[in-house]
């Protein structure tokens, strides 16, 4: 138990510099060790755990899904699989931003 003890206090006087003896020094060692993961612990709980990004409405929008996934296809030259995406998007009665959307990407495949 002496050697354990021993051992304790010169770990700790080498983290923090402060040389405590015995079972005082064990405790106040404790209670330094409990207070640090206190801090880190309250520290890390205040971080927000949503970002200020709202893509709520994109979720399960299958249309908006597909004009997405057609412009990545479009970048990567798969032209002729974004070009059905596309025509897919625009039988399911699109919106008027999602028919300009789909427009755009369009002329920008037959250019």
């Amino acid at each position: 138990m002496e050697n354990f003890l021993l051992s304790l206090e010169t770990e700790f006087y080498f983290i923090t510099g402060i040389y405590f003896e015995g079972l005082s020094g064990l405790a106040l060692g404790l209670l330094f060790f409990s207070l640090t993961l206190f801090l880190i612990r309250y520290k890390s709980e205040q971080r927000p755990l949503v970002t200020d990004t709202d893509i709520s409405n994109e979720i399960g929008n299958e249309k908006n899904a597909k004009v997405n996934l057609s412009r990545s296809l479009i970048e990567m030259g798969q032209l002729d699989e974004a070009k059905r995406l596309l025509e897919e998007v625009l039988k399911d009665n699109p919106t008027e931003k999602e028919k300009n959307t789909i427009k755009f990407l369009l002329t920008k495949i037959n250019s």
